[in-house]
């Protein structure tokens, strides 16, 4: 049901995610992955939980993201990094780019944020 309860909490990824400075000058960078979720670029807000099937959904996007913010701070000084990229795939690209300026206003340097979408441009080729 979308849970993200087994993840790991950090991940040593590849091309611009990797951690490897011999492969990349944005190794040693902060890095956030914002991963698709529902297509709601994790944004919104609902009170009250949906009811499908024989589940009970939660759409606290915003919310949930805002409290990730504060937890990388918390734990890892996120606000104070010199150089940090955001960026998600899919949905999780376009909530990168949603999210880029409120971590901007939460940053000791704003322009300390870049933001890196992949794959999340979503053409209408029909029309």
């Amino acid at each position: 049901m979308g849970s993200s309860l087994y993840w790991p909490e950090t991940e040593t990824g590849s091309g611009y995610l990797t951690t490897n400075i011999l492969h990349s000058s944005l190794a040693e960078w902060t890095k956030i992955l914002i991963p698709y979720c529902d297509g709601a670029f994790h944004q919104g807000y609902a009170e009250n939980p949906i009811k499908y099937k024989d589940a009970t959904l939660y759409f606290r996007g915003a919310k949930i993201t805002k409290s990730h913010f504060e937890y990388l701070n918390a734990k890892y000084k996120l606000f104070s990094s010199s150089k940090v990229i955001l960026t998600g795939g899919s949905a999780g690209a376009v909530a990168a780019f949603v999210w880029t300026n409120y971590l901007q206003s939460k940053m000791n340097n704003p322009n300390a944020v870049y933001t890196i979408p992949d794959s999340g441009i979503f053409l209408d080729v029909a029309s």
